[in-house]
């Protein structure tokens, strides 16, 4: 019997894997879900609402070692210490393509970097989002996307990948490949440092719009302005319709 520790922050994944857990029906495998201490949307599934789900893998790294055969890593908000990724096998579910998309908002700097995207399933290793790759898959970017619409592309991605491999990765009979040289690594700084707009700042209007839809992710308040005269922060968001559709923003 095999004890698969899950830890996930992506309410959307939890339920497209408990499904695909089901499908597969290993009796030799169990999965035990919990998620990190940042609130999200997960907080309040019937699975974890007043459940004590909250793992901190840094202060829980020997508990993991001693009561788990592997941990599966889906969107979590941790950096997993070095004494976790070699002291077991740690599995990491991206919604980017390696190494060109490693790090935080991987859809964002696609779209304002005009970069190549997609989803990556690896191993885990002591830097983040890194390791010998399991299996990747690009993922079609259009002009007309938002943060939000690519975003969904690429977690269908990742849904299609784990499905594929869901056998050989829980069964240990997988290949793995290098990454290559290079490629992209972005923070959460990085991230922040896009969100003000500077209303002096002059550009071509492919950068302007690229930023503003690579900043559109539904109802979150990202990119803004700064009202010169109250001081309060304007909002912007961005509604692209391709001809002939419907808006889907």
């Amino acid at each position: 019997m095999k004890r698969i520790l899950v830890i996930i922050d992506n309410l959307q994944q939890y339920e497209k894997i408990q499904s695909l857990i089901h499908r597969k029906n290993y009796t030799n495998l169990i999965f035990d879900f919990y998620h990190s201490n940042v609130p999200t949307a997960i907080w309040e599934h019937a699975d974890f609402k007043n459940q004590n789900k909250i793992l901190d893998v840094n202060q829980k790294t020997e508990w993991i070692l001693e009561n788990f055969d592997m941990v599966v890593s889906v969107h979590c908000y941790q950096f997993f210490p070095a004494k976790l990724v070699k002291g077991i096998r740690c599995i990491n579910i991206h919604p980017g393509y390696n190494p060109v998309n490693r790090g935080w908002y991987p859809q964002v700097f696609a779209i304002i970097k005009d970069l190549q995207i997609g989803a990556t399933i690896h191993e885990m290793d002591e830097k983040l989002d890194n390791g010998p790759i399991i299996s990747r898959k690009f993922v079609k970017k259009f002009a007309w996307d938002t943060s939000l619409t690519l975003y969904n592309r690429v977690l269908d991605t990742e849904m299609e990948l784990l499905e594929k491999n869901f056998d050989s990765i829980f069964n240990g009979t997988y290949s793995t490949e290098k990454p290559e040289i290079g490629g992209n690594f972005f923070s959460k700084r990085d991230f922040k440092d896009l969100l003000e707009i500077d209303m002096d700042q002059s550009d071509t209007y492919r950068n302007m719009i690229n930023r503003i839809r690579a900043l559109t992710h539904g109802g979150y308040k990202n990119l803004y302005f700064t009202d010169p005269d109250s001081g309060k922060k304007v909002y912007v968001n961005l509604s692209l319709i391709p001809e002939n559709e419907k808006e889907k923003n």
